[in-house]
């Protein structure tokens, strides 16, 4: 990357973290949806921006990108559990590790990502969706309140925006997929 271009990927996510995790938490953490479907992807995207301005960081080893992906799917289900959303929103300082975490999450699966195969790639992106889809449709069919920091109604629609989230990811994973192996095919025949 650029030397010119490195301050600026920096200054936008000093800005963006600023915005999502100070100046915009107390917005954030009022209904479940803003929390689960706007603050927590912004906190992984500013990761994963970060990320950008480190182009030649990449896993070397297999494993390590495998363990950077496992780390990644574990902390996005940990703070989808009820138990961990609520005590984010009433605790300060798990609200902060919830920040350090997702930022952390978002740089080493980009890491992780830019090396991986296409094979890991596709699975990991499923896996998402898989976990996002399940957690969607868990929101939208309860009728018991899983939060006490929010109501079943806020429940519900998150609920719903995790399935269209999943949703997308899951035909993007695809087309990757499709595109990637016509890639490869084209490749091959030359």
């Amino acid at each position: 990357m650029d030397s010119k271009v490195k301050p600026a990927v920096f200054l936008a996510v000093a800005a963006l973290l600023l915005l999502v995790s100070v100046i915009a938490n107390d917005w954030f953490i009022q209904t479940m949806p803003r929390r689960q479907t706007l603050q927590l992807p912004a906190l992984f995207a500013s990761g994963v921006l970060a990320a950008l301005a480190f182009p030649k960081i990449g896993m070397g080893e297999a494993s390590w990108r495998l363990a950077a992906l496992i780390l990644t799917a574990g902390s996005l289900i940990f703070w989808m559990l009820p138990r961990s959303i609520d005590s984010a929103v009433v605790d300060a300082a798990l609200n902060r590790a919830l920040f350090v975490n997702m930022v952390t999450v978002g740089f080493l699966c980009s890491a992780a990502m830019r090396r991986a195969s296409l094979e890991m790639q596709t699975a990991f992106l499923g896996m998402i969706a898989a976990m996002l889809l399940a957690a969607g449709f868990a929101l939208r069919s309860f009728d018991i309140l899983l939060c006490a920091s929010f109501t079943i109604s806020q429940q519900k629609e998150t609920g719903f925006h995790l399935l269209g989230i999943a949703l997308a990811l899951f035909i993007t994973t695809v087309i990757r997929f499709i595109r990637s192996l016509k890639r490869r095919t084209d490749h091959l025949m030359i």
